[in-house]
């Protein structure tokens, strides 16, 4: 029995070894407290980001914006700046910033495609549903624009098209971020309580250790 028992924990043990070093090769890829001076668009942010603890906390507390703003910067038409709007992220809603960085991954020179395309059926899908015309909205800032309004005439067609597929792409996955949102943080959280409510498991050394004082004969 006490065999038995031994091996049970030394497997359950080596499992969460295993885990611990899946997770950190993980982490090589994401930014570090201690190495975020290094990072390439961090570093530039490294004595803000170090001093503010909630960035580097995993708690529900911090964790939970940061999968839901995570999401929807990741599914924004804004590929070439998504670290630094992350980091700006991260200390405006007091979120997490490797979990913030870590979800624009999912967004890469091969998925962008895939991604923008949904995002941009999703929106026009849903500003038709309203009956929204984003002509009218840029003719409106046009309109409102003053004295810049010469000016942004001159964009022409092109810029127009562009500025309609922007405020699109960027309806649809905003409305896209936010499912993904609900969805993560619903394991998140199942997750957490779950490896929170499991008992600590007590060591053999300590259990097969003999009492400091024995009781007198």
């Amino acid at each position: 029995m006490d065999s038995d028992k031994g091996t049970s924990v030394d497997q359950e043990r080596l499992r969460r070894h295993r885990r611990i070093r899946r997770v950190k090769r993980w982490m090589k890829y994401l930014p570090r407290r201690a190495a975020v001076h290094r990072q390439p668009v961090l570093k530039y942010f490294a004595s803000t980001i170090r001093k503010r603890a909630y960035l580097w906390s995993f708690r529900t507390k911090e964790a939970i914006p940061a999968l839901y703003a995570g999401w929807v910067l990741t599914l924004l038409p804004v590929m070439s700046c998504q670290i630094f709007l992350a980091c700006v992220a991260a200390i405006i809603f007091r979120a997490n910033v490797v979990i913030l960085v870590a979800l624009q991954l999912v967004s890469t020179p091969f998925t962008v495609p895939f991604l923008w395309y949904i995002d941009y059926k999703v929106g026009q899908f849903v500003l038709h549903l309203l009956h929204i015309d984003t002509w009218t909205i840029i003719q409106e800032v046009y309109t409102h624009a003053g004295e810049l309004t010469q000016h942004f005439s001159k964009v022409g067609l092109v810029g127009h098209k562009f500025f309609r597929w922007f405020i699109t792409t960027s309806i649809g996955g905003v409305l896209l971020g936010l499912p993904c949102g609900v969805l993560s943080s619903f394991f998140y959280r199942r997750f957490c309580s779950r490896h929170s409510a499991r008992p600590k498991e007590k060591s053999p050394a300590k259990e097969d250790k003999a009492p400091s004082n024995p009781p007198p004969p």
